[in-house]
C-alpha cells in the first residue's frame, strides 16, 4: 500500500520538525514569542496587513480558500513561495542521492536544475516530434530507482496537455507523480486534482503566477494527500510566504470571476497573434497555455531575430533554439494587443 510516510528521505524522517510558537497558538492578544518589534513597522499597514509582525507559518486562510477554489479541503493543500519552492521541497523531502527523477524533454528547465543543485540523476524521455508523450514508452523508462515523476500539463515550452487517460497510466505505477499545471488556467481541461481522491501518489502543482497574474508575489500551491504535505511542511524553512503575499492572494481568490474573463481575453488575443504569425509563414505550434512555440524557417534564425527584437524594439520573447527537438524556436507569450501588434509589426520588418 503506497504511504509517503514510508517514501520521505530516511535523514527527513528521524530528523524533528520545527515549530514556531504562531503554528499552534490561538485566540492569542499579546504575542512576546518571536522577537518582533513591539512598537510596530516603519512603514503603514498595507492592504491591512501588520508588517511588524511574522507572517501565519502554514498559510491556514489561504488554503481553506483555494481549497474551495479547487475542490479539495485544506488539509490538502500547501502554499509556498512559489511553484519553485515547492518543486525543490519536493527533491529536498523524498528523493536520496542513490534514486532517480524521471521526466520527458523537453519540459521545464527548473526539474533538472534542482536535482542538479542536489547531485541527483534525472532520466529525460524525448518527446515525439510533434510534441506528444509516447506513453508506453516513457512508462517502459520507470525502474525500481525511480522515486519521482515530473509532468507538466500543459507543458512548457511546448504547450500541449497530457492526455487524462495517460497521466492516470502512469500514476498506476504507483511511483510519487508531480504534475504541473502552473497553466491549466488557460487549457480547455479542468485541472486533475479530482485524481487525488483516487491515487495517494499524486502531487499537483498550481500558481498564481500566471492565470491570476500574480507573479510579483511569488505564490505557489501544491495539492496533494495529508501525509505528503505533512512531509512538505517539515522541510519548508518557516515564514517563507509574507503577510502582504497571503493576503493578496487572498483578495485574488475572492475576484476568481475576473481572472476567467482575464483568461478568455488572452485566449481571444492568442488566436489572432497566432493567425498573424502564421502569415509570416513562421509555423506555430498548438497551444493550450498562454504562450506560443514558433519555429522559424531554416534559412532564418531564431537566435538572430531574438537577439534582433531585443536590441532593435525592445521586445523581449524566449530563444529555445539549443533545446532538444526545439531547433530555431522562439517561446513567445500572448502580450496585451497593443504589445502582439508591436511584436509582429517588428517581426515583419525583421523577415523582410
Amino acid at each position: 500500500m503506497f504511504s509517503f510516510k514510508n517514501l520521505a528521505k530516511k535523514s527527513v524522517r528521524s530528523s524533528p520538525a520545527y515549530s514556531s510558537a504562531r503554528s499552534i497558538v490561538q485566540n492569542a492578544k499579546i504575542f512576546l514569542d518571536a522577537n518582533e518589534n513591539s512598537s510596530g513597522s516603519v512603514l503603514p499597514e498595507i492592504s491591512g496587513v501588520d508588517l511588524s509582525r511574522y507572517p501565519d507559518p502554514l498559510a491556514q486562510k489561504l488554503r481553506v480558500e483555494f481549497g474551495k477554489f479547487a475542490g479539495v479541503p485544506a488539509k490538502k493543500v500547501l502554499v509556498g513561495n512559489g511553484s519553485d519552492e515547492i518543486i525543490w521541497l519536493i527533491f529536498l523531502a523524498f528523493v536520496e542521492a542513490d534514486e532517480e527523477v524521471l521526466t520527458f524533454a523537453p519540459t521545464f528547465s527548473m526539474y533538472r536544475t534542482f536535482a542538479n543543485l542536489l547531485g541527483l540523476r534525472v532520466r529525460e524521455v524525448p518527446l515525439e516530434t510533434n510534441f506528444a508523450l509516447d506513453t508506453d514508452n516513457f512508462l517502459k523508462k520507470i525502474s525500481a530507482k525511480t522515486k519521482l515523476i515530473f509532468l507538466c500539463s500543459p507543458n512548457n515550452p511546448t504547450g500541449q496537455v497530457l492526455p487524462l487517460a495517460d497521466i492516470e497510466k502512469i500514476l498506476a505505477r504507483g511511483k510519487i507523480v508531480v504534475l504541473d499545471e502552473a497553466y491549466i488556467d488557460f487549457a480547455p481541461e479542468k485541472s486533475s486534482a479530482r485524481l487525488l481522491r483516487k491515487y495517494p501518489n499524486l502531487i499537483i502543482l498550481r500558481t498564481f503566477s500566471k492565470a491570476w497574474g500574480l507573479a510579483g508575489l511569488r505564490v505557489g500551491v501544491a495539492l496533494a494527500d495529508p501525509a505528503a504535505i505533512a512531509i512538505l511542511q517539515k522541510v519548508r524553512a518557516p515564514y517563507s510566504v509574507d503577510a502582504l503575499s497571503q493576503k493578496l492572494a487572498l483578495d485574488a481568490l475572492a475576484r476568481s470571476a475576473k481572472m476567467r474573463t482575464t483568461v478568455k481575453k488572452i485566449l481571444a488575443e492568442k488566436v489572432r497573434l497566432v493567425d498573424n504569425l502564421r502569415k509570416l509563414k513562421l509555423t506555430v505550434f498548438p497551444s493550450d497555455a498562454n504562450f506560443v512555440l514558433t519555429k522559424f524557417p531554416t534559412k532564418i534564425s531564431a537566435t538572430r531575430v531574438q537577439k534582433k527584437l531585443l536590441q532593435n524594439f525592445g521586445i523581449v520573447v524566449r530563444d529555445f533554439s539549443n533545446k532538444k527537438l526545439l531547433a530555431n524556436c522562439l517561446r513567445i507569450t500572448v502580450g496585451t494587443a497593443a504589445e502582439n501588434s508591436k511584436l509582429l509589426a517588428a517581426l515583419a520588418k525583421i523577415l523582410k
